[in-house]
């Protein structure tokens, strides 16, 4: 029987297949599509070295200057975002602050893909729609401002939060002990680097 002339042996993602080099070829072309998909697909960062957290820190301060928001809640949203991951991905958000496609064009010409995977235009592109949701939320006469807010409608979206008044009362916090803290008020749950 055929099947008593195949061995098959599966273990850690890896097909090994003998007896025939037809069922040779497509174990390794099964191992490839297994490698392929835990790495979640083709589109990946760039080989760019990751950055220290000291870099993030230091990378956060020109534009948290420039468009006056605290450094250490931008530090805090990074580290709650991606743990200061620069490959983090989850669904369509990327990188360090877990940009969608929607945001990244609402404040950036450059294109999502692969621009959205170098860690310093991800971290500058993030700090540029803050500013920009801060600026949107500003221009409301009837909205109070303040970072809990502005966490929300950076993470749901001003379009979710504006559907749901402005109260941040009435939205569920992520699961996270740093947003839990943000979304408290507290705006420096996480210590930055000296």
């Amino acid at each position: 029987m055929i099947a008593d002339s195949i061995q098959s042996v599966i273990r850690l993602g890896s097909v090994v297949v003998s007896e025939s080099k037809w069922f040779k070829f497509w174990g390794r072309m099964v191992s490839l599509a297994v490698l392929t998909v835990s790495m979640g697909g083709c589109s990946r960062p760039s080989v760019e070295a990751p950055p220290t957290r000291a870099e993030i820190w230091a990378a956060i301060q020109p534009q948290a200057q420039r468009y006056r928001i605290d450094p250490a809640f931008i530090y805090a949203l990074v580290a709650a975002e991606s743990a200061f991951d620069p490959a983090a991905r989850n669904g369509e958000a990327r990188g360090l602050l877990q940009l969608k496609p929607a945001a990244w064009a609402a404040v950036s010409t450059e294109p999502y893909e692969p621009t959205v995977w170098a860690w310093r235009a991800n971290l500058e592109t993030g700090i540029d729609y803050l500013a920009f949701t801060r600026s949107a939320l500003q221009r409301r006469s009837d909205v109070e401002f303040s970072y809990p807010l502005l966490l929300a409608a950076f993470h749901y979206g001003f379009d979710y939060v504006e559907a749901r008044r402005f109260e941040v009362g009435r939205l569920e916090c992520p699961d996270n002990p740093i947003y839990r803290e943000l979304w408290a008020g507290r705006l420096a749950p996480v210590v930055p680097p000296r």
